[in-house]
């Protein structure tokens, strides 16, 4: 549980940069505004979301997709990861995206970014 909570904060932290640099706004939350702890709880609960979605829709859509992203050599896999991201905004209505499609993809991947990290750290602490 502390490694979820811990994987959680971290793809928070990515949520918080994106939406420092403007990609994204969390409830008024932009360039230049401090970063309160209701501000750090929205991004906490959009991780969570991310996460279940990650968990129970990706698979099935990189299932889905697979001929494609095999046809495009991976990068199909980008655009699905997108989607993911555009689908737990969508749930949520504190996220708003601010940009067109490259600035939020631009904002899934450094997100993503932040979420592998964490699953890297938290697999790292599981071995030893």
């Amino acid at each position: 549980m502390v490694r979820f909570l811990l994987r959680m904060a971290i793809t928070a932290i990515g949520v918080l940069l994106v939406a420092y640099l403007g990609l994204i706004t969390l409830r008024g939350f932009g360039p230049g505004l401090p970063v309160t702890w209701s501000v750090f709880g929205e991004a906490f609960v959009f991780a969570i979301v991310l996460g279940i979605i990650n968990a129970i829709v990706k698979p099935v859509a990189q299932l889905l997709a697979l001929p494609v992203s095999i046809l495009t050599l991976g990068v199909f896999a980008l655009l699905v990861n997108l989607a993911m991201f555009y689908l737990a905004a969508a749930i949520l209505p504190t996220v708003t995206l601010n940009g067109g499609f490259w600035l939020t993809a631009l904002a899934a991947i450094i997100v993503s970014l932040f979420g592998g990290f964490a699953g890297g750290m938290s697999a790292r602490s599981e071995r030893g």
